[in-house]
């Protein structure tokens, strides 16, 4: 073999090992993807599974934030629906267990305004300590918590069988209004006065403004003056004064008491509209007797 030859075979050898070599350095390696445990694809990150359940709990926790919020608003009108009068008609407030009380929101006979009070329990010392029997104090108590009690179970019922906000409940229903009206004809005005002011309901109609050139004016009536009676009858609320004013015959002369500043004085007034703003309050009455 000639030189030439042997150089031509050593080239050869040379070269095929260096393109092996290139071509082992340049092969892309291969590698098995991992799979899920039942084979469904490719299992992702640990990371991404991290990130993805993250964003799971936070809209978790905004579904329940907005449940929350949901459960709220819900319970707040109940709240609102349960407030609501019973009645129709002239605006009431609720006394305690949804019934409506005419005298706890009382509108004046002019203008409209009104002033809220809270009813409460009657106080047997309050009333003895004003003058009155213990024993008809009590009797008149356990007369009121017995139409209390009974007003509490029917409207238990009546919530249980589904038919609370019907004129069936309405109509068996009990004004407890009513009742301590009772009051006034059954133990006296005095005793009706002292156990509307005891109960926190309103007895005293104040003058709030006078209406320039109408009938108060003329007769001399000022703001503040409390009116006790329109002619012959006591008045508690402005209801009663309304009430007495459009009775009668218009334009009669009628005597009309006031209490102002601690004396109680007399006026005399045509029958009809007074042409004052009255407000209700509540103020201690006098001792009986």
């Amino acid at each position: 073999m000639t030189r030439r030859a042997s150089y031509g075979i050593a080239l050869a050898l040379c070269l095929a090992v260096a393109l092996g070599a290139f071509a082992l350095r340049t092969r892309p390696t291969h590698t098995e993807p991992s799979t899920t445990a039942d084979g469904g694809g490719p299992r992702l990150p640990i990371a991404a599974y991290e990130a993805r359940l993250q964003r799971l709990d936070e809209a978790l926790q905004r579904e329940r934030e907005q449940r929350a919020a949901l459960a709220m608003e819900v319970a707040e009108l109940r709240g609102q629906m349960a407030e609501r009068p019973v009645r129709s008609g002239a605006a009431r407030a609720s006394d305690g267990d949804g019934r409506s009380d005419a005298r706890a929101r009382v509108a004046s006979d002019e203008d409209g305004r009104s002033e809220e009070r809270r009813p409460q329990g009657i106080d047997v010392d309050r009333l003895v300590a004003a003058g009155f029997p213990e024993d008809r104090v009590r009797a008149f108590k356990e007369k009121i918590d017995q139409v209390e009690l009974d007003r509490l179970y029917l409207r238990d019922v009546a919530a249980r069988e589904g038919w609370l906000d019907t004129p069936r409940f309405r109509e068996e229903d009990v004004d407890v209004d009513a009742v301590v009206g009772e009051a006034r004809s059954e133990l006296g005005e005095d005793f009706y006065d002292w156990l509307l002011y005891s109960t926190g309901r309103p007895n005293r109609v104040r003058v709030g403004d006078v209406i320039g050139g109408s009938a108060a004016a003329t007769a001399g009536l000022r703001p503040g003056d409390v009116i006790l009676g329109y002619g012959e009858q006591r008045v508690f609320d402005p209801e009663e004064l309304r009430t007495a004013t459009t009775g009668g015959t218009a334009g009669d002369a009628t005597s009309i008491s006031v209490l102002r500043d601690g004396r109680e004085r007399r006026f005399v007034v045509p029958r009809g509209p007074l042409g004052v703003r009255i407000e209700a309050s509540s103020e201690e009455p006098r001792p009986a007797g």
